[in-house]
């Protein structure tokens, strides 16, 4: 198995391990790497996952990069606001894309849900997920890995002992 490189500038290494973990499962040969970024804007967070290609500035050919960014100077309460999977009775699928807020205990939880956010964008773009490349898709997946993350740590990334 190809490892990616994982690159945790914000002091966060069970967060970025956890990702990794669950990332086991897919082929992640095409990953170059994972980043966890301090973010000193106004903002709570940023992701990115960049699809492979090739850049003039660049100059070579290069893989899938996820790459999230959290405040770490921002003080609770952590909340979001982006597109989400709203309930629906009218839609065959029983939800449509719509405006959501994701409320988070921590900055560790905001890492997670980010980063799980922006692995979907890299399962879903190299097809090894059957679900739509949207922004909804993307904040449910992270919403799923985001609740594993909280049965398998406490606040604060001590692993629960059960």
């Amino acid at each position: 198995m190809v490892m990616f490189t994982r690159i945790d500038k914000v002091g966060m290494p069970h967060v970025i391990e956890f990702i990794a973990g669950k990332l086991f499962p897919y082929d992640t040969g095409g990953l170059d790497w994972i980043k966890l970024l301090p973010l000193n804007q106004a903002t709570l967070l940023h992701g990115e996952c960049t699809f492979p290609g090739a850049t003039p500035e660049r100059g070579k050919p290069y893989g899938y990069r996820i790459r999230a960014s959290v405040n770490v100077v921002m003080a609770p309460p952590y909340a979001y606001e982006h597109w989400g999977r709203v309930p629906s009775t009218s839609h065959a699928r029983g939800w449509v894309s719509g405006g959501q807020t994701f409320l988070f205990d921590d900055l560790e939880e905001c890492a997670v849900h980010t980063l799980s956010h922006e692995c979907f964008h890299f399962l879903s773009d190299s097809k090894q997920v059957d679900l739509s490349n949207s922004e909804a898709n993307a904040n449910w997946w992270g919403d799923q890995w985001l609740e594993a993350y909280r049965s398998l740590f406490d606040k604060g990334g001590q692993l629960r002992l059960f």
